[in-house]
């Protein structure tokens, strides 16, 4: 029996491309770098804030990436909130399941990016579990995050349902051994569940349960 739904953030409770994009671009000029182009962010969208900043700099040098992270997480001046789109249903989705489930978030993001985000702000009182970039070691697509939030509820991951958009939150769901359903308009043949709607999600988890 289904016990838990978990939402991966980027993707799925909003739309965030051109935020996180114009994110990035502000923050490498900052730092003194050139930004990449949108063609080359597109294949960069799904990957942490340290992987776009590896991706880019293309440093080894610590003390350079520790440079850049901290630069991101002071976000004020530098995260375009106003940019970001979130689906029309998400408050009467969120509300509904949670009369029924309990509800937890596994992100990519770091802290600052999950609640201090406006659009997310009212929703942090539905939400049990919130596991980000800082809360383990290892990231998606490894199980790592996921585990560590269905430790937290004190469940098995046959209970769980985890709800994502990128081959990252697949893989990770898989090796978790977690259900999944994935929100995209990409083919994923072997999730349990693929919808292309935020609002088709109750429905979706319905049927995988």
């Amino acid at each position: 029996m289904t016990k838990a739904i978990l939402f991966d953030i980027d993707g799925v409770l909003i739309h965030s491309f051109e935020a996180n994009f114009e994110f990035f671009r502000r923050l490498f000029i900052k730092a003194g770098y050139t930004p990449p182009t949108r063609e080359a962010y597109t294949d960069m969208y799904q990957l942490t804030m340290l992987g776009v900043i590896q991706k880019v700099t293309e440093t080894t040098d610590q003390k350079e990436i520790d440079r850049l992270m901290n630069i991101g997480k002071q976000r004020e001046g530098l995260y375009p909130y106003d940019l970001i789109k979130t689906p029309v249903s998400l408050l009467s989705v969120i509300d509904t399941l949670h009369k029924t489930y309990t509800l937890g978030i596994v992100t990519s993001r770091i802290k600052g990016g999950v609640f201090q985000l406006p659009q997310l702000a009212p929703l942090e009182k539905y939400f049990d579990v919130v596991v980000s970039f800082e809360d383990t070691e290892k990231h998606k697509p490894n199980p790592e995050p996921l585990l560590y939030a269905i430790n937290q509820l004190k469940i098995v991951p046959e209970e769980t349902i985890y709800i994502g958009d990128q081959q990252a939150d697949f893989l990770a769901a898989r090796a978790a051994r977690t259900k999944i359903i994935m929100l995209s308009e990409k083919s994923f043949p072997d999730a349990d569940a693929c919808i292309t709607s935020f609002e088709d999600i109750p429905n979706a988890i319905l049927k995988v349960a």
